[in-house]
């Protein structure tokens, strides 16, 4: 898989194809109450802060920004607002269970990101697993978490839960995929976080095929991690 370096702001972003403060020049509006809720689970003892050094993004085609320019994917957003250097593995179409455009399923991805010796790796659960069966997509993320987390035994593990905003109803495999990485995570003594669904019922955020977010729903989605990270007590 080929990595595209590209300057954003001054901070390093590697991509494959805000708390606070949203991209500069930018403003969207709030979501509704119940669609931008923030939970960190054992939120009550707060895991170590991140001492600086690469953070890594493992993700699907919504983390990797498909059909938007690279510094306007939420992790190049997140590494603007902190100042963090985060290099994306975000991967269209890939999942624990599925091979994505790039070439690789997430245990690929995370072979690319123990190479890269990072302080913080964030994980993300996808849609894209939707296909599999309870079983396997428990059995793939569990061993490809538990792979990071041996070759990775002081860095910082956090896990961020599925998103699903489309018109339809709610697949059973969301519910699975967001479960599996939750009990891998905290059984690996890493943190997980559920963002909740700050897109669902906000087509406006949006692009054309009603799946992947513009660059407003990128802007939103940067937001809803900074907040949650800030809540469980992680500075990148």
């Amino acid at each position: 898989m080929i990595a595209i370096r590209v300057a954003v702001a001054g901070i390093a972003v590697v991509t494959m194809a805000g708390c606070s403060a949203s991209a500069p020049g930018r403003s969207v509006p709030a979501s509704p109450a119940d669609s931008l809720s923030v939970a960190a689970v054992d939120a009550a003892t707060p895991p170590p802060r991140a001492s600086g050094g690469v953070v890594v993004t493992i993700g699907d085609s919504i983390m990797a920004g498909l059909g938007l320019d690279a510094d306007e994917s939420w992790p190049a957003l997140v590494a603007h607002d902190t100042g963090a250097d985060i290099l994306n593995l975000g991967c269209s179409g890939a999942g624990f269970t599925i091979t994505g455009d790039c070439g690789d399923d997430y245990a690929g991805l995370v072979q690319q990101a123990i190479a890269l010796h990072p302080a913080v790796v964030l994980i993300q659960s996808s849609d894209n697993d939707s296909g599999a069966s309870q079983d396997d997509i428990d059995a793939s993320t569990r061993a490809t978490v538990d792979e990071l987390r041996a070759a990775l035994p002081d860095a910082q593990l956090i896990g961020i839960a599925t998103l699903w905003h489309l018109d339809w109803d709610e697949p059973d495999a969301i519910g699975w995929s967001t479960d599996a990485l939750q009990r891998a995570v905290a059984d690996d003594d890493g943190v997980f976080l559920s963002l909740g669904q700050p897109l669902r019922g906000r087509p406006e955020l949006l692009q054309w095929d009603g799946e992947h977010p513009n660059s407003d729903g990128q802007i939103v989605l940067s937001d809803a991690v900074e907040a949650a990270l800030d809540d469980a007590g992680i500075v990148l």
